[in-house]
C-alpha cells in the first residue's frame, strides 16, 4: 500500500509541475504575441515602401555618370558624374594656349586622372574636386539614414527611443536635409565648371553650356519619395502613451486572472492524495455484497 501511495504522490506532483510549466509556457507565448501585435501596429508599410524607392534612386544617382552636361569649353568629356571621383586619383596642372589668340599667355588648367583609363582635361579644379567628394559623402550619409528609417518602419520596434525617432521621421528628415545640401552644392559646382569652360572656350563668342542631367533629377525624385515617407509617418495617428499604458495594464490583468484560475483549480485535484500514507479504501464489487 505504501508503494501505491508513493506512486500516486509522484503522479500528482508530476501533474502539478506539468500544469505549472504549461502555465509558464502560456505566459511566454502571450508575451510573444503581445510583442508581435505591438510591432505589427507600429509598422508603417506605406512609409517603408517610399523610403525603399528613395534608397534605390539615391544609389542609382550616386553611380550614374550623367550629373552635368558640358558644351563649348575645353573639357574633353561631355558628361561629368560623381562616380569619376570615388578614387583619390591624381591632379596635375598643365598649360595650354588660347585657341583664338596664340600671342596671349598660356592658360593653367587642371588635369585629373581618376585611373589609368580616364582623364579629365580642363573640366574641374581643386575647389570643384573637393565639392564633388563632399557631395559623395552627403549622398552616402543620406542612404544610410534612409536605410535606418526603412528598417524602423519595417520592423516596428517598441523601445521608446526607436519609437520616438520613427514616429517623428527623424531619419527621413535628416536624409532630406542632406539631399538639399547636395542640390545646393550642385548649383555652386556648376558655376565653378562654367567659369573654367568660359576661360577655355574654343572660339570667341561660342556659347558655353553647363546643364544638369539625369542623375541630378534622380536625386530630386528621391527627395520627393522621402517627403512622401515623412508625410505618411507624421500624418498617421498613434495612441498616446497613457492609452498604451492602459491597454498594457488591461492585458496584464487578464493574463494574471487566467493564471490564478489555473492555480486555484490545482488543490482540488491534488486533495485526493491520501494523507499520512493511509491506504485507499478497499474496493468491493456487487458480487461481494450479494455473498454477504
Amino acid at each position: 500500500m505504501s508503494s501505491s501511495s508513493s506512486n500516486s504522490n509522484r503522479f500528482f506532483s508530476r501533474l502539478q509541475s506539468y500544469l505549472t510549466s504549461s502555465t509558464n509556457i502560456n505566459q511566454f507565448n502571450n508575451n510573444r504575441e503581445e510583442i508581435f501585435l505591438q510591432r505589427k501596429y507600429e509598422r508603417n508599410q506605406a512609409s517603408a515602401i517610399c523610403s525603399m524607392f528613395a534608397i534605390a534612386t539615391l544609389i542609382v544617382s550616386l553611380f550614374d555618370y550623367r550629373w552635368f552636361w558640358l558644351h563649348g569649353g575645353l573639357c574633353n568629356l561631355k558628361y561629368i558624374g560623381l562616380n569619376m571621383f570615388f578614387s583619390m586619383g591624381k591632379l596635375f596642372v598643365i598649360q595650354v594656349p588660347i585657341p583664338w589668340d596664340t600671342s596671349a599667355p598660356m592658360n593653367d588648367i587642371y588635369q585629373f586622372k581618376p585611373n589609368n583609363y580616364m582623364e579629365l582635361n580642363g573640366c574641374i579644379d581643386k575647389r570643384s574636386l573637393l565639392i564633388f567628394r563632399l557631395m559623395i559623402t552627403f549622398i552616402c550619409l543620406a542612404i544610410i539614414s534612409s536605410t535606418i528609417g526603412f528598417l524602423l518602419d519595417s520592423l516596428g520596434p517598441t523601445k521608446y527611443l526607436f519609437k520616438f525617432m520613427r514616429r517623428h521621421a527623424f531619419w527621413y528628415i535628416l536624409s532630406v536635409f542632406l539631399c538639399i545640401l547636395v542640390l545646393s552644392l550642385c548649383f555652386y559646382v556648376s558655376e565653378l565648371i562654367y567659369d573654367i569652360q568660359d576661360k577655355t572656350r574654343l572660339k570667341i563668342g561660342k556659347k558655353i553650356e553647363v546643364q544638369f542631367d539625369l542623375a541630378y533629377y534622380l536625386l530630386v525624385i528621391s527627395n520627393i519619395f522621402l517627403l512622401l515617407a515623412i508625410a505618411f509617418t507624421l500624418l498617421r495617428k498613434y495612441p498616446t502613451y497613457d492609452e498604451e499604458d492602459f491597454e498594457r495594464l488591461i492585458d496584464n490583468c487578464s493574463r494574471r486572472e487566467q493564471s490564478l484560475f489555473i492555480e486555484r483549480s490545482l488543490p482540488a485535484v491534488i486533495s485526493i492524495i491520501p494523507n499520512n500514507n493511509e491506504p485507499p479504501p478497499d474496493y468491493y464489487s456487487d458480487e461481494d455484497f450479494l455473498v454477504l
